[in-house]
């Protein structure tokens, strides 16, 4: 039963080197450890008394007083200056020792609930008249530990004065697109929200988030990146290429240069070492699970999470639908999304079937029902656009080769539609307009 026992060894130990290295923070947490059983480690409990004593008796309390006032018994017991130099190396930030404290307390009554529960089982299967007693001793045990654990609501002074904020300051929900015509819909996109990018297979998906990402970045935001379908080193190829304006995308995945473009690659290499410096962005080809692209994004806090594409990500196979998987997904990027105040944009694949001819009798524009698992990934997010290349589908018959169109198939804060905006695919750049492309001398194609 001990193997089932939760309990944390680090914070334990950081508890007791914060205590040791920060004058104050004893006095701050000592109401946690009355019953010693708090603490898990023998050798935790011995150094918390040793402290605790040296403290009763007035005497000052640091690494070298504490190390010098060992005794043979104490270290025959495990308690060291190994132990307590390693305690003391770790520690958190003068202030927050309380709330560590706090959780090896809640760690505590999980214990305690878990032997009384065990008591109990025992006691029912003996048909043992103290099981009542043992029961309400589990119940107090119990609320102790529900008002241990502070409340998730949100107190409405605070949400006032983070709304009365937003109001004043437009932007602080808001993260602008770079394009005027996109970030009309609905203003830009919103921290906390979801926006799905969908379209076929060469219409331009991942294109769209690096022209967002690279905009995000010049505003001074941070941003994150996961490339599933790329390798990282042909994501920056396409970076490259948007960042200098001038490089070829077939030139560069052929290794076809002259010497202008080697100049100029150096030069753009040196431009997006300071753009995209490794403070502000962080790239990733080779995390597989959501779990683990979560865990990068708390530790980074970016403002945006771009995520190409999420059908990509593994899941759990005891899943039996992929619909089933791809909502858990969605709904887990929602909440990560709300936990990290930040923006995330998917990437989603569409259905095939928007490719067979005549499915509609028209040109096949995508609509919200040709995402894949359109149901779950439609409900929780806030925008889904479609990039739509109708040079590629149409081979010229109707928009030229320099348009692309953003389908703002629902906008949840505004009005959906369509915009056609510039498109030069082999500089993987998407201009504000039409008009702004053409003026563009560097455009291969006109």
């Amino acid at each position: 039963m001990d193997n089932a026992l939760p309990y944390d060894k680090i914070t334990e130990n950081v508890v007791l080197g914060s205590v040791i290295r920060n004058k104050g923070e004893y006095d701050a947490v000592a109401k946690y450890f009355t019953n010693i059983e708090v603490f898990y480690q023998n050798k935790a409990k011995m150094l918390w008394n040793k402290v605790k004593d040296m403290k009763n008796k007035g005497q000052a309390v640091d690494t070298l007083t504490v190390c010098t006032s060992l005794t043979k018994d104490d270290i025959d017991l495990g308690l060291d200056r190994y132990y307590i130099t390693g305690c003391t190396a770790e520690t958190c930030l003068p202030g927050t020792t309380e709330v560590y404290a706090g959780n090896l307390y809640e760690k505590f009554l999980m214990r305690q609930i878990i032997i009384k529960a065990d008591k109990i089982k025992k006691q029912a299967k003996d048909n043992n008249k103290d099981i009542y007693k043992t029961i309400s001793e589990t119940h107090s045990v119990l609320s102790e530990l529900l008002e241990a654990r502070p409340t998730m609501a949100s107190d409405i002074n605070d949400v006032i004065n983070e709304t009365v904020e937003s109001i004043k300051n437009k932007t602080t929900k808001l993260i602008k697109t770079g394009y005027d015509k996109v970030d009309a819909f609905a203003g830009g996109l919103t921290r906390g929200e979801i926006t799905i990018i969908g379209g076929r297979p060469g219409h331009g998906k991942t294109t769209v988030m690096i022209n967002m990402l690279s905009n995000a970045l010049t505003q001074g935001k941070k941003a994150i990146f996961f490339s599933r379908e790329l390798p990282s080193s042909e994501l920056l190829k396409k970076i490259m290429c948007l960042e200098s304006q001038q490089l070829s995308y077939t030139a560069v995945r052929r290794n076809i240069f002259s010497e202008q473009d080697l100049l100029l690659i150096n030069s753009v290499i040196e431009q997006i070492k300071k753009k995209y410096s490794s403070d502000r962005f962080l790239m990733f080809d080779n995390v597989r699970d959501f779990a683990a692209a979560s865990g990068e994004v708390k530790k980074f806090k970016p403002d945006i999470i771009f995520d190409d594409y999420i059908q990509l990500i593994a899941c759990d196979r005891r899943e039996d639908q992929r619909r089933l998987q791809i909502e858990k997904l969605v709904n887990d990027y929602k909440w990560l999304a709300k936990e990290t105040n930040s923006v995330v944009v998917l990437a989603s694949q569409l259905n095939r079937f928007i490719e067979r001819a005549g499915v509609r009798g028209k040109a096949l524009m995508p609509q919200l029902s040709d995402l894949a698992e359109s149901g779950a990934i439609e409900q929780v997010a806030e925008n889904v656009f479609f990039s739509y290349y109708d040079y590629k589908v149409t081979g010229g018959k109707g928009k030229d080769k320099n348009t692309i169109t953003l389908v703002a198939g629902k906008v949840r804060y505004g009005n959906s539609g369509n915009v056609d905006l510039g498109y030069d695919g082999d500089k993987c750049k998407i201009y504000n307009s039409i008009e702004e492309s053409n003026n563009d001398d560097t455009l291969p194609f006109k």
